[in-house]
């Protein structure tokens, strides 16, 4: 009798043992709930899996696809050449080491699961300030596919350089870029593309501005070399013509009307002196102002501008 008991335990033990070690070799990685559905085990699939390193490491580059949807663009400022974007910002890889059963299907995990795992070092090259939201919740994406493919999206708000061309101004069109790159990584490690090419930017036709009218736009890849190496680029244009209409009723009417006013004091009586001294002063001042507004207008370098002439 305890030698059947003793056979009964190690055959249990012998069976857990080649269920778990079936479980590993063939590369499953699941888990099972109440319901009987089989789901990717995560813990298990990040087993050995070394963030260091990029996807195919020593092998050929890494392909990064890259895809954004404009949720606005606004904050221009001709002073500080800048302009304020805000995206949801996509990129895709793909990363064998976190590959699984295709009859499992795709999975969305936590945002947070991107410190865990390799991720481009992408960042905007003509950027001067920018953030990721953060309400509720950082707002990141991942989602894995069966092959290892993974999606990873943001949602940005940049603060752009752009270097405008006034020349023209108030009657000008300007070409303002945004500039995709990898900082640390050359050529031999990640290559940008534009994923879905020139379709690869969506919600340009829900943009709308108070400044200028988006006309068209346009997406680029490049190589960009440095002194470190050669870095793949993608670059993304926009063509915007300023809207002409609101400058005529903020700033050329207002000061019009103000030039007008400053020589009423020739309609008043000649014998009314102290009236005409009074107003007369008055529009000196106000023509004074109106100068120096419509000068401003015209000159960038607000500084070169004297106010006791």
């Amino acid at each position: 009798m305890w030698l059947a008991y003793r056979l009964l335990y190690y055959s249990c033990i012998l069976s857990a043992f080649l269920i778990q070690t079936k479980a590993l070799s063939t590369g499953k990685h699941t888990s099972q709930l109440a319901n009987g559905r089989e789901i990717v085990n995560i813990t298990h699939l990040m087993e050995g899996y070394d963030i260091r390193l990029r996807p195919d490491f020593g092998g050929p580059a890494v392909m990064v696809g890259v895809d954004m949807e404009i949720a606005s663009i606004n904050s221009f400022s001709e002073v500080n050449m800048e302009y304020t974007i805000t995206m949801y910002f996509r990129q895709y890889w793909q990363d064998k080491r976190l590959s699984y059963s295709k009859e499992l299907g795709n999975i969305s995990l936590d945002g947070r699961q991107a410190d865990n795992i390799w991720v481009p070092d992408t960042y905007f090259v003509n950027d001067k300030r920018s953030f990721v939201h953060d309400i509720t919740v950082k707002n990141r994406l991942i989602r894995l596919h069966y092959d290892g493919t993974i999606l990873y999206g943001l949602r940005i708000t940049t603060v752009a350089s752009c270097m405008m061309d006034l020349q023209h101004y108030p009657m000008d069109e300007q070409n303002c870029t945004l500039e995709i790159e990898s900082y640390g990584y050359t050529t031999e490690d990640i290559m940008y593309r534009w994923e879905y090419g020139d379709s690869s930017i969506e919600g340009t036709e829900n943009i709308d501005m108070a400044q200028f009218t988006l006309v068209d736009y346009s997406v680029q890849a490049k190589v960009q070399n440095f002194s470190t190496g050669g870095y793949s680029r993608l670059s993304l244009a926009f063509q915007m013509r300023r809207n002409i209409g609101s400058h005529a009723l903020q700033t050329f009417l207002p000061c019009t009307l103000i030039v007008i006013l400053s020589w009423v004091a020739f309609w008043i009586n000649h014998e009314a002196t102290a009236a005409r001294v009074a107003l007369g002063k008055d529009g000196s001042l106000l023509r004074r102002f109106t100068l120096q507004m419509l000068h401003l207008y015209r000159l960038p370098n607000y500084g070169a501008i004297n106010p006791r002439k």
